[in-house]
């Protein structure tokens, strides 16, 4: 079964990255295929790409389902995709039904909303795992129903925490996925269709670790609770293995900055940035493979403010990723008359070489 993971120019590049790494992640018959679009984007994404597409998904954007099934069926015509293929787009826009996502049956096309979810789960949620659970809700639902009608009548009115919920009233999505279950009723459902048992057990396993992480999180963020952290260079990210497998992506002058900081504990004065230019030097070379003393020169000079820019670029990240609450430990900051510098205690820190 291959499931195609697409996005429209409105959902951010690392959205579609985490989402497609935890699917991708999941083993059994589901096969999920990354999209040819993005393999032609290089990981060396610059500034200018970044704040695009800052400004791209801060518009409000409203397409209608047949638009946004046009863009899955589009993609299908360019690259030949398989008519049994299913394409789910990840799409940054709004719909006029103010829907979070759904089907077009006739074709094997669907949409999921990446946007507006902190407005139920709140600023301090990773929304990956919500799009995954949307994902593999309606991969199930396309088992168990042939038509948008059948699907209609089996939906509930009123919300039981289960993955038939219909919540009209959207805030009820938060019982629908911190549940990540499915009603005895719909259980018959699902029995009486015959549904491959390696299929469901894909679905119901990638859902329990949905339903895990994310009440770990919470859990978490209530007892200011400090997760391992592992730096990684040579792919430009940071792991967070306690906070369901988390994945910040950053540029490799980010990833030399944020090395430099991990290492020195007690912290850098930014008018003293000049003074750890070979460090900073060595760090951008084994990320990059080049020696580019232009792409770093700038860094050193305080009155330029590259280096508080590229700070804050790095603590937006780390922020949309783990919360403001968790992401407080790995930050870099700066307390009055003190160095910048990131406050967790380094036995959680593992730097990669």
């Amino acid at each position: 079964m291959n499931i195609h993971i697409i996005r429209d120019e409105h959902c951010p590049l690392v959205v579609y990255q985490n989402v497609f790494e935890k699917l991708s992640k999941s083993i059994g018959v589901i096969n999920f295929i990354k999209s040819l679009d993005d393999t032609l984007i290089s990981n060396e994404s610059d500034d200018m790409s970044t704040e695009k597409e800052r400004i791209l998904t801060e518009k409000h954007v409203f397409l209608s389902f047949s638009q946004l099934y046009e863009i899955c069926e589009n993609y299908r015509k360019k690259y030949n995709i398989d008519k049994k293929d299913h394409i789910f787009l990840l799409s940054g826009a709004n719909n006029y039904q103010n829907w979070f996502s759904n089907m077009d049956h006739d074709a094997n096309n669907y949409f999921v909303q990446v946007t507006e979810w902190d407005l139920f789960f709140g600023a301090e949620i990773e929304i990956s795992f919500l799009l995954c659970y949307h994902v593999m809700s309606w991969l199930l639902k396309r088992k168990m129903f042939t038509s948008e009608d059948e699907v209609m009548a089996a939906v509930h009115t009123k919300s039981k925490g289960c993955m038939m919920d219909f919540c009209q009233d959207k805030r009820d999505i938060t019982l629908k996925i911190r549940t990540a279950d499915v009603c005895p009723t719909c259980l018959n459902i699902i029995k009486s269709r015959d549904i491959p048992f390696n299929f469901l057990n894909q679905v119901f396993s990638l859902w329990e670790e949905i339903r895990k992480n994310i009440v770990f999180r919470e859990r978490a963020e209530f007892l200011n609770k400090m997760g391992r952290i592992i730096v990684h260079p040579n792919k430009k990210t940071l792991f967070f293995p306690d906070y369901g497998d988390i994945i910040v992506r950053l540029q490799p002058k980010e990833m030399a900055i944020y090395q430099l900081f991990v290492k020195e504990v007690n912290g850098i004065f930014l008018s003293c940035l000049i003074d750890h230019a070979r460090t900073l030097k060595e760090n951008y070379f084994k990320i990059t493979g080049k020696d580019d003393n232009a792409a770093l020169n700038n860094i050193y000079d305080i009155r330029d403010n590259v280096a508080s820019q590229l700070i804050s670029r790095i603590n937006r990240k780390l922020v949309k990723n783990l919360g403001e609450t968790l992401a407080s430990f790995y930050i870099i900051e700066r307390l009055i008359n003190e160095p910048h510098k990131i406050f967790i205690n380094r036995e959680y820190v593992n730097c990669l070489s």
